[in-house]
């Protein structure tokens, strides 16, 4: 009877936990399975509303503006605390990508058909719409010896559901830290900015949601795999260098901690070859990221 009574309680147990499995899984929210093949067809046809397309500046605007801006400018934010709550994968996604916007330019109709191309990742820091990327994604408006492409006519930034934002001003930057501040027209909208934590060691595990050329909003992780500096006495010069995976598009892409907060933000990509003679056998891919206490040089807080 003994014998019974228990083997009864574990079938009850079995049945009790795989309810409970069942019931969360029914919880869960249904998978999207989202079109990101016609995100940049969408853009452009947003761009044409009547009420957007006056908000924008030309890229020659921006440039002229640019280029008055001086380098490592303080600029004044109110950045939001870091959180402590670690998060699983799926609600790191769900609760960043509204910080995470794509970068991209308007071509107009020279030789090719008009179109918007997707460039680069930026982060919203402020909900009255600073964000920052990398100096290379906009090193043709603050470099006075570079050439504007003859065929790009608008900058701008985006959310995932399509909403556009035109880049008002630079706000300042840092070539050695491969960093800018800009500033965009949120047109109403109040916009949510990432949390910012601190630097972390080696070994420390590591999330990104970027942009890489033909995959908006993928997400990868990997972990930190050294600190480093190309220069003791210039604290611009430190990088996170990182296992994660990530491509050209991505730059400007946040990286996160265990509880979503932005530790680093995404800037080059170093490979390693066997030979540097055909075949060069390839290697190894030395992924680098900017620190943000690198941000934290170039932050006035507002609540100080």
């Amino acid at each position: 009877m003994n014998y019974w009574s228990k083997f009864l309680c574990l079938g009850l147990c079995l049945i009790v936990s795989g309810s409970v499995v069942c019931q969360g899984q029914e919880n869960e929210k249904e998978v999207v399975y989202r079109d990101y093949m016609r995100m940049e067809a969408d853009l452009l046809d947003s761009l044409k509303r009547d009420e957007v397309k006056t908000l924008f500046c030309g890229v020659h605007a921006l440039r002229l503006q640019a280029q008055q801006v001086k380098e490592s400018t303080l600029v004044r934010l109110k950045p939001r605390r870091a959180e402590k709550k670690k998060l699983s994968p799926q609600n790191m996604i769900e609760r960043r990508k509204g910080s995470v916007l794509t970068v991209n330019k308007y071509h107009r109709a020279m030789i090719r058909p008009e179109e918007v191309t997707g460039w680069a990742t930026a982060v919203v820091l402020s909900e009255d719409g600073i964000c920052v990327s990398n100096y290379h994604v906009f090193w043709e408006f603050l470099d006075t010896t570079a050439k504007l492409n003859p065929q790009d006519s608008i900058m701008f930034v985006a959310t995932e559901e399509g909403r556009v934002y035109p880049i008002t001003e630079i706000l300042s930057f840092n070539k050695t830290a491969d960093m800018t501040f800009f500033k965009v027209d949120t047109r109403g909208d109040v916009l949510t900015p990432i949390p910012l934590g601190n630097d972390l060691p080696a070994g420390t595990g590591v999330h990104l949601l970027s942009h890489p050329e033909g995959y908006p909003y993928a997400y990868t992780n990997g972990v930190v795999m050294r600190t480093t500096t190309s220069d003791a006495e210039d604290p611009f010069a430190r990088r996170m260098e990182l296992t994660i995976d990530y491509a050209k598009g991505a730059s400007g892409g946040p990286i996160m901690d265990d509880c979503g907060n932005m530790v680093a933000m995404v800037s080059s990509i170093r490979a390693i070859f066997y030979s540097n003679q055909p075949p060069y056998s390839q290697q190894m891919n030395v992924k680098l990221t900017i620190p943000v206490s690198l941000f934290r040089r170039l932050i006035q807080d507002t609540d100080k």
